[in-house]
């Protein structure tokens, strides 16, 4: 029977919706915090992360499959150099992901936490035009990136009466977005934006795609919200927008630099602007979301194991 290398933290009602679909299909070994003792003898893992030690010392793996949407933390170069498979769970929290884009956008249409730590601190604000909040009904909202979570960002955005505006690597318009452009129209879909969203993983090509240039063509008013990866904004180009006033503000909850970095999230301290929202990439973390992307990966395991080719299989081309 093949082995599984489990290398996550897992609680026990975890490891049963694993051992659910592959129980007895498969002998099943979770990571003991301690070493990466088993993965040697192990044909297939389930990781986020694997670093080229551990890799380097699993001669037997076959495929990988991550519990999660993107690969980025794994050092696929080395993976496929040994011809591992590597799929994702692509898609498994759009959802919960595009929840979390809105309570940023509406937290900085409606000053949320501006309000709450003043009223906490005994002011009062006064009913006159300089607190107006704004409205979504009526902006429009740029999705760069309209994929699962993209899509499900647009579909919850029609409930709110807002224009979507995509942009996407085949420019096709669908039910829930108003226009389409392809990637060589950027600027000029994030030049209309109210709001822009960036729902992009992060890869060779999306790496620093949000720069100085497509930062300025945005409106002085609107505001960039990212749910995809930290580094597909360029860090220092964000910090000149939200300080020199291109843009009005931000909402973050994907980053630059991770504990235990030194400087984290942002070394040049944009997480402690006054125009940023921040939150610690959180938004696909619920436990709906944990169960159905555990399934997932479980289920595709299930696949590889009958010879069937796995779902979001990842190659040198195409890492998302």
């Amino acid at each position: 029977m093949e082995r599984l290398f489990v290398y996550l933290r897992l609680a026990e009602w975890e490891k049963r919706i694993i051992e659910d679909v592959l129980g007895g299909k498969i002998e099943i070994l979770y990571w003991s915090g301690a070493d990466f003792s088993g993965l040697e003898d192990s044909s297939i893992a389930m990781a986020v992360t694997l670093p080229r030690e551990a890799i380097e010392r699993a001669g037997k793996l076959k495929f990988v499959q991550v519990p999660a949407a993107g690969a980025d933390n794994l050092d696929l170069e080395a993976l496929f150099d040994r011809n591992v498979m590597v799929a994702t769970a692509k898609g498994c929290n759009a959802r919960a992901v595009a929840e979390h884009a809105f309570a940023l956008m509406l937290s900085l249409a409606k000053k949320i936490v501006e309000q709450d730590y003043e009223v906490k601190n005994g002011k009062w604000r006064s009913y006159t035009e300089e607190n107006f909040l704004l409205d979504l009904e009526g902006s429009t909202l740029t999705i760069v990136g309209y994929g699962n979570i993209g899509r499900e960002i647009a579909r919850i955005a029609k409930a709110f009466n807002m224009k979507v505006v995509a942009v996407k690597k085949n420019p096709e318009r669908d039910e829930y977005c108003d226009e389409c452009y392809g990637q060589d129209k950027l600027k000029e879909a994030l030049s209309q934006a109210d709001y822009a969203v960036i729902a992009l993983p992060l890869t060779r090509e999306t790496r620093g795609l949000i720069g100085e240039e497509e930062l300025k063509s945005m409106k002085k008013t609107a505001y960039i919200i990212n749910i995809g990866r930290g580094p597909v904004i360029d860090e220092h180009a964000l910090y000149k927008a939200l300080t020199q006033g291109w843009i009005a503000g931000a909402g973050i909850d994907v980053w630059w630099t991770y504990p235990p970095s030194q400087g984290y999230p942002s070394s040049i301290g944009v997480h402690r602007l006054p125009n940023v929202i921040a939150t610690p990439h959180k938004a696909g973390w619920t436990k709906k979301s944990r169960e159905k992307c555990l399934r997932f990966a479980a289920e595709n395991i299930a696949r590889y194991l009958r010879g069937e080719k796995p779902l979001n299989v990842l190659t040198k081309s195409r890492e998302y």
